[in-house]
């Protein structure tokens, strides 16, 4: 079962412990990111991200990186569009040393200005040596998300970059270590004394008061279920589709569309992958993903194609997805075994186990209390959920369609007509 403390600060922590285990892995997740910035923070979350891990190396006069490297612990952090992670994970015995390291990010930051500028021109290096700019994911996010902050990139432009100043960054700091707005996610295997160490160590951080309500709510663009059905192309020299449908959070469910995605993108007998690729041989393999809020989502896959395949390979898609609305699947036809079967492998892998319970519970608010929970959350998913399902996304008037490719050479009508019939 997963347990809560609150330290005397009001700071949360949950934790998922494994005796088992000869590991720890520790998070601290803040709710921040993109989607909570303003147009003038875009991509601070991602600046403070960088800074706050320099910051800790120069708070340990600059004995962070050898210590993490002599003790075997690896510490790093990710930032997406509505959280930051920040994680820490090693041997058992090893804990203390983790908990001391992650609970420095509260402290201000102290580094000099040519400390933030040398860490300015890595985010800077990072956007350049990206394709952001340039994909084609970009470019469909741009136009799902419009004149929404989801639209915006992580990382923020190398113009955005350039404005974020110390002062700045010590003002975010505070802006977002909040209550409510952080909390710890322990899994693996600790002692009680490095556990209630820990708290103790918290107990005497002090956070500023929650200024600003961040549930996960994302901003809806005024075109999302509401799609033209225009087919959207970036010019390039090779050709690629990308197909992004609204979710409707209130309408589907995180267990269905993590089924309806198995079944279509991944596993052996995926759809796409056995009709288009094996089967047909359009191309080698096909990407996706589900983003999910707690309102809305986005349910997208790509491919890269031939140009003369276009209109044969968009036909077969549109065909493909239209089945899963008319047709009533097996019941073992909905991949359940990793969430049903398989699900205590969680057990064995605890940066897995601590990322889903952390975000289903507390990001996605899902209420999960164990593992159990979720196996069940997966297991009453009947066929008839999957069609209903399926039948609530795949609509064109969900549906936006971008492509890359040479834009005089591709039949933009046709490929119009052929979504439209979805």
């Amino acid at each position: 079962m997963e347990k809560r403390s609150v330290s005397k600060s009001g700071i949360e922590v949950f934790e998922y412990k494994n005796p088992a285990s000869h590991g720890f892995h520790i998070s601290l997740f803040l709710r921040a990111g993109i989607m909570y910035e303003t147009a003038d923070e875009c991509g601070i979350t991602h600046f403070f991200e960088h800074v706050a891990i320099r910051n800790i190396n120069a708070l340990m006069n600059g004995r962070l990186y050898s210590e993490l490297d002599r003790l075997g612990v690896e510490f790093n952090a990710s930032t997406y569009a509505e959280m930051v992670q920040f994680y820490v994970s090693g041997a058992s015995d090893k804990f203390t040393f983790a908990t001391e390291v992650l609970t420095k990010l509260f402290s201000p930051i102290i580094l000099s200005p040519s400390e933030i500028e040398a860490e300015r021109r890595r985010v800077k290096a990072e956007i350049r040596e990206g394709d952001d700019k340039t994909s084609l994911i970009a470019f469909s996010n741009e136009i799902v998300n419009k004149d929404t902050s989801l639209a915006r990139l992580i990382t923020g432009s190398v113009t955005d970059v350039n404005k974020i100043t110390a002062k700045r960054l010590e003002s975010y700091r505070k802006k977002i270590l909040a209550k409510d707005g952080v909390f710890f996610y322990l899994t693996g295997n600790y002692s009680d004394e490095a556990k209630c160490g820990f708290m103790n160590l918290l107990d005497g951080i002090m956070l500023a008061e929650k200024a600003e309500e961040r549930d996960n709510i994302a901003p809806v663009s005024q075109n999302y279920f509401k799609r033209d059905g225009k087919i959207q192309i970036k010019n390039a020299d090779f050709t690629m589709l990308r197909f992004s449908f609204d979710l409707d959070m209130k309408k589907v469910s995180v267990p269905e569309t993590d089924l309806i995605y198995d079944m279509l993108l991944s596993g052996y007998n995926s759809g796409f992958f056995i009709e288009m690729s094996e089967r047909r041989g359009l191309f080698y393999d096909v990407s996706g993903s589900v983003e999910r809020y707690r309102n809305i989502g986005e349910f997208c896959f790509s491919f890269e194609i031939r140009k003369k395949d276009v209109c044969r390979a968009t036909a077969l898609a549109v065909e493909i997805l239209r089945s899963y609305k008319e047709k009533l699947r097996l019941p073992e036809e909905l991949m359940k075994s990793s969430y049903v079967d398989n699900a205590y492998l969680l057990y064995d892998d605890i940066r897995d186990l601590n990322f889903t319970m952390a975000y289903d519970n507390h990001i996605m608010k899902l209420g999960y209390s164990s593992i159990e929970d979720r196996i069940e959350a997966y297991k009453k998913i009947t066929p008839e959920d999957i069609r209903r399902a399926a039948c609530e996304i795949f609509k064109p008037e969900n549906l936006t369609v971008t492509v890359k490719g040479k834009k005089r050479e591709i039949n933009q009508s046709e490929l119009e007509k052929i979504i439209s019939e979805l």
